[in-house]
């Protein structure tokens, strides 16, 4: 017990809330038991508002990192030992901005918590998207994203990336720290060499992470730049500002670089990816049929609910979109949801990115001119006793002249009221227009989305409200077996399928057999 207390106030310690370590041993609170901790639990326990919101990102930090299988920096372990491998990965280099003079005017030991700090926000975002510490030296950390791989590795190491350069900034110090961040994808041997933890584990050999060394160093300040590898791979992801070419020290050839601004709010993975003309639709006319058939009872006031499940690849983004192109005639409102990987535990995040995009709220506006947007997409909501666009701002964490009326209520009752809220809107656009209502990826949903998916299903049925569901096949809701819900298992495609798939790509050039 004495160990785990201390393992809790070293990690409070880490994150500038040691003030509340005494609380947390009083009320018998371990560090193992931090994910089950509640907004509400934090109230109850006399921790600020702006203290319980910073613990409750650090608390989703640790989260993902427990279910992505990694272990918290302040607990390091020893890595299986892999062999030697030639492997398409993505490197990242990040470093604190004047770490030298830090040196010269903080002493040692303050020094050494503020590095401690800032590697524990490296290593969580590292972790967070699926990627690996490789080396720390000093205040310069290298990651690697791609060993093991994900299909989206290029994307994940710019997230990270990102998340790394404001968590920085929000560091509790003496000085206010910045941190710069290169990013290059490419071939590269990698390898164990060590047994993690500060010391060096992983190396990487080739021009990649020698690239990603130049353009960290080349950084602004609580800046993110890529090469031109990066940025094929990533660019439907992100908002980029094209640096031009740029001659890089130890490199033979100019580099083009960019700068990552922000990610882009993104309705659909599958059209991110796919901005080009696609192929003709193949084999999957049955299935079409039925969300077809299923459309045209929505029309009729029949509210309906498809689950569409299948294996990764299988084409459920591909016939969903098709779905929209055969409706995008017709008069109607669509509505996209897009649950993220990296995003499991962050409350109503497809909501909150489907409004931002809706109502083209980015990250450069002001929140005046943010709130003024949402007032403006908000504008056929109906009234009630608190007004929607204060629900809806508080969601979205813009502040309001009004946000003091919300006090009154306790952080469940705002939750309730905004999923109710979510729920009023959507059957009032459907009430002037059929609606397509989309959840993808819902095997990654978020709790409180869950909810919100939930009062949906249960409050549609004479809605004009076609609500689709894609997941994998572990997904097994509670409610597919109402009646108005269709589960629709997508199998792969017949080997002649493929092949004229196949065909079609080539758009009838030859082939071998």
């Amino acid at each position: 017990m004495a160990r785990a207390t201390t393992e809790l106030a070293e990690w409070l310690a880490r994150h500038g809330l040691d003030q509340y370590a005494q609380t947390f041993a009083k009320n018998n609170i371990e560090y193992s038991v931090l994910p089950d901790l509640t907004e509400d639990d934090l109230r109850k326990l006399g921790v600020s508002l702006g203290h319980r919101k910073k613990l409750l990102k650090a608390i989703e930090a640790l989260t993902a990192a427990r279910q992505a299988g990694a272990t918290p920096a302040s607990s390091p372990s020893v890595a299986q030992h892999r062999e030697a491998e030639l492997r398409q990965i993505t490197v990242m280099f990040c470093d604190l901005v004047g770490s030298t003079q830090l040196s010269q005017k903080m002493d040692p030991e303050d020094l050494r918590v503020v590095i401690d700090a800032y590697r524990e926000v490296c290593g969580t975002a590292v972790r967070r998207y699926g990627g690996e510490v490789a080396s720390y030296a000093g205040d310069g950390v290298m990651a690697i994203f791609g060993w093991p791989a994900h299909e989206d590795d290029p994307v994940r190491a710019v997230h990270a990336a990102l998340d790394i350069v404001s968590a920085v900034k929000n560091i509790s110090g003496p000085v206010t720290l910045a941190s710069r961040v290169g990013v290059c994808s490419g071939l590269v041997v990698v390898r164990d060499i060590g047994a993690g933890g500060t010391a060096s584990s992983m190396d990487a050999v080739g021009e990649t992470p020698n690239i990603a060394a130049r353009l960290q160093t080349l950084a602004p300040p609580n800046a993110v730049l890529i090469s031109e590898s990066t940025k094929l791979l990533i660019s439907a992801a992100f908002d980029l500002e094209d640096l031009g070419l740029r001659e890089i020290k130890g490199v033979t050839r100019p580099i083009h670089l960019y700068r990552v601004l922000a990610a882009k709010s993104i309705a659909s993975r599958f059209e991110a990816a796919h901005g080009g003309t696609l192929t003709p639709l193949i084999g999957r006319s049955i299935e079409l049929s039925l969300f077809l058939d299923r459309w045209q009872k929505v029309k009729e006031a029949e509210g309906q609910v498809v689950l569409l499940s299948g294996i990764p690849g299988v084409g459920k983004s591909r016939l969903i979109h098709e779905l929209k192109s055969h409706v995008q005639l017709e008069s109607h409102f669509l509505l996209s949801h897009q649950c993220s990987p990296y995003h499991s535990q962050s409350a109503f995040f497809p909501i909150i990115e489907h409004i931002k995009q809706a109502a083209q709220i980015t990250t450069r506006d002001s929140n005046a001119k943010k709130l003024a947007k949402l007032k403006a997409y908000l504008a056929s909501s109906i009234d009630d006793s608190i007004d929607p666009a204060l629900l809806i701002a508080n969601l979205l964490s813009i502040p309001t002249e009004s946000s003091h009326e919300l006090s009154r209520l306790t952080p469940q009752q705002i939750k309730n009221r905004t999923i109710t809220k979510l729920v009023d809107m959507l059957l009032a656009l459907s009430a002037r227009r059929p609606t397509l209502c989309i959840f993808e990826d819902v095997h990654w949903i978020d709790p409180s989305t869950l909810e919100l998916l939930e009062l949906i299903i249960s409050r549609i049925a004479h809605a004009r409200i076609l609500l689709v569901v894609s997941c994998r096949p572990e997904f097994r809701p509670a409610w597919f077996t109402r009646a108005n819900v269709t589960m629709l298992s997508l199998t792969r495609l017949s080997r002649s399928e493929v092949t004229t798939m196949v065909r079609g790509l080539f758009r009838g050039g030859s082939m071998l057999p």
